[in-house]
Parts: C-alpha cells; sequence; structure tokens
C-alpha cells in the first residue's frame, strides 16, 4: 500500500501528516519552525518530522508515493521552488532539492493556499463545482483559485496575492513594501493586534476584562466573543474588520464570479457571524447586481486543509511524477 505525505511549512510550527490511499488522515505531528534560521535547518527538522511520524506508524520509506508541500509566499511548483516568502523569509529556496538530500522521494511544492484550495476542492467544500475561490485568513492573507478544474498560478506563479491588493491608498505599512495592503486590514495578525491594543487602551471594557490577566490568550476571534458580549467598541472593531472584507472580496468576487467562495483559517469558526454580514454588503458592492452571488461556504477541512492538499499534489489532475524525481 502506499501511502503520501503532506507538509504544512507554516510561519509558527512544520505540520507533517501521512494520507493512506483512500485520502485519510492517518496521522499528524508538528515541531517549531523557529523561522529566524536558514532553510536548510528548517528543511531538516521538516525531514526528521518526515521520518518520525512514517516511523510511528510503522510505515517504510519506500511505501511513501511523494511528499507535498504548502508553504506561504510565491512558489515555483514545476522546480520546487519558494521563489519569495516574506513571513518565511525565503528568496529562490531549493525546498525539493534540499529535502531530497534527506530522503529519496518525488517532492511536490506549492503555495499553501492552493493546497486548501485542492483539499476542498478533491474533498471539501468545493466538491462538485468547477469554479472556487479560497480565502485563507491567517498571519496573512492567502488565496487559490480552481478554474474549470485546475489551479491558477498565474503565468511566473505569482497570482492570487489576494492580501498584497491594495485597498486603502497610502493605508497601513504593508511587510511587501506597499501601504494599505488587504491583508493589513483583514488577516488574523492585525486583528488580533487590533484587539490587544483596543484591550490596552480600555482596559476596564468587557474586553479589556477578559483579557486583562493574560493578553497573550487573544485570538481572531476574541474580539467577536466581547461583542457577543455587549462590548460597544469590540462591536465596532467588528463591523470594520467585515467592511474591509467585504471591500477587498468584492473586487475578487467582481473579477472571477467563482461558483463558491470558501472561507479558511481561524475566522471560519465563526460561521454565519461572519457570512451574513459579509453577503449583505456584497450584494450592494458587486458590479453586476442583477447576477446571483457565489455560494458562501466555510473550509470543512479545518486545520489540516494545508497539510491534505499538499499530500494530494501528486494525484491533483494526475500528475506525472517522473518529472519530478
Amino acid at each position: 500500500m502506499k501511502y503520501t505525505i503532506g507538509i504544512e511549512l507554516g510561519v509558527k510550527n512544520i505540520v507533517a501528516g501521512i494520507l493512506d490511499k483512500n485520502g485519510k488522515l492517518i496521522r499528524r505531528d508538528t515541531v517549531p519552525t523557529n523561522k529566524d534560521r536558514e532553510f536548510q535547518e528548517i528543511i531538516k527538522d521538516v525531514c526528521t518530522l518526515i521520518k518520525k511520524i512514517a516511523e510511528d506508524e510503522d510505515i517504510e520509506i519506500k511505501n511513501i508515493k511523494y511528499i507535498g508541500v504548502g508553504c506561504p509566499g510565491v512558489t515555483d511548483n514545476k522546480s520546487g521552488i519558494v521563489i519569495k516568502n516574506y513571513s518565511l523569509n525565503f528568496t529562490n529556496a531549493h525546498i525539493r532539492n534540499e529535502i531530497q538530500k534527506h530522503i529519496n522521494l518525488p517532492v511536490f511544492v506549492e503555495n499553501d493556499a492552493n493546497c486548501v484550495a485542492i483539499a476542498e476542492y478533491l474533498l471539501g467544500a468545493a466538491y462538485g463545482t468547477e469554479s472556487s475561490l479560497i480565502i485563507k485568513v491567517g498571519v496573512g492573507i492567502g488565496g487559490g483559485i480552481i478554474i474549470d478544474g485546475s489551479i491558477y498560478n498565474g503565468f511566473n506563479f505569482g497570482g492570487t496575492e489576494f492580501g498584497h491588493m491594495v485597498i486603502e491608498y497610502n493605508g497601513r505599512q504593508c511587510s511587501c513594501g506597499r501601504k494599505g495592503c488587504w491583508e493589513q486590514y483583514v488577516s488574523g495578525s492585525s486583528l488580533i493586534n487590533q484587539t490587544k491594543q483596543l484591550a490596552a487602551d480600555n482596559p476596564d471594557s468587557i474586553l479589556g476584562k477578559m483579557v486583562m490577566n493574560n493578553v497573550a490568550q487573544i485570538t481572531e476571534l476574541t474580539v467577536f466573543e466581547a461583542a457577543k458580549a455587549g462590548d460597544e467598541m469590540a462591536k465596532k472593531l467588528c463591523s470594520e474588520f467585515i467592511e474591509y472584507f467585504a471591500e477587498g472580496l468584492t473586487n475578487i468576487v467582481n473579477i472571477l464570479m467563482p461558483e463558491v467562495v470558501i472561507i479558511a483559517g481561524p475566522i471560519s469558526k465563526l460561521g454565519n457571524t461572519i457570512v451574513n454580514p459579509l453577503v449583505e454588503l456584497l450584494k450592494d458592492r458587486i458590479y453586476s447586481k442583477e447576477l446571483n452571488l457565489p455560494e458562501f461556504k466555510m473550509a470543512e477541512m479545518g486545520n489540516a486543509g494545508i497539510v491534505v492538499g499538499a499530500a494530494m499534489l501528486g494525484s491533483f489532475k494526475d500528475e506525472k511524477l517522473d518529472d519530478l524525481v
């Protein structure tokens, strides 16, 4: 029996998972990324983790078909290179070659949001559709587009960087060098930072009292919990977040008009709390108001989306492994 390995190469953690031939995730483990290192050291930890989970499941390396890696940033999936990643500070990182120094298997490399898009297309919320859009709200904002059953990357693999679409001219400084990028207003890290500032400025508020003894516990969902509990300033921040979310999403929907829009990342746990107001705002802002909106769904793969999608890269659209060894 042949298994596949999926890797999520994240800013905070490296996650490795094993899929069986039916696409079932049978083992998953994680180690800290410690991102401020040379990428070769990070990849060494990736390979150690792969060998560990294989050993834990009593699986020999020869019985693994391939390894798939999902990583944020611009990825050349033909050469197995991360061309640029700001959050991990990778530039022309030869991920495939580096893994193959330690493990002699075919290796696929793809943008992490594209991995989520593939997982949702094959197994999740986009199953049965021909065109779908994934918006992954995490440390930054990632996007994945499937058109006619194929991932869209752009001719130089640099497409779908939705997080770096400017929605506020001369706005907040972004790590990419521009100002006013969408992810500076809608990413999980942006929302957490704004929540921390709001709590610090208003220690006697509902939000302030919720986190007063442990600011580190603040997540993307904290301000929504405070708003639900009646905190007026938290309600205002949530409203602004949804307004900015809708502004960027309207731009993308106007361009692509997919069958389904899938929201992934921790924010997806909000469900209709975020979907309903987003849909109402898009109804007013979308260019072709006579057309039906795409269907909006939350990702079904949860926090396993990147790992599962990465582990399915080799079989997606019948790619030929011979070209990737």
